[in-house]
C-alpha cells in the first residue's frame, strides 16, 4: 500500500466495500506484457475467510 493513511484493514469494512462492487479487475503479466481482465464475481464470507467466485468465458 502506497498510502498507509488510506489503507483499509478492518475486515467488515473490506467486505462492505466488496459488496458494493460489480466487477473485480484482475491484473496479470504474460510474456512481459501486463493486462487487466474485468471479471464479474460473487463472494462467500465464512468467519474471517472470504472466497471469491469469478465468472468468465473460455
Amino acid at each position: 500500500m502506497r498510502r498507509k493513511d488510506r489503507e483499509v484493514t478492518d475486515l467488515s469494512e473490506i467486505i462492505e466495500i466488496m459488496k458494493n462492487c460489480d466487477v473485480c479487475r484482475l491484473a496479470l503479466n504474460d510474456d512481459g506484457f501486463p493486462y487487466i481482465l474485468p471479471l464479474n464475481f460473487g463472494m462467500a464470507v465464512n468467519g474471517d475467510k472470504i472466497t471469491l467466485y469469478f465468472h468468465s468465458a473460455s
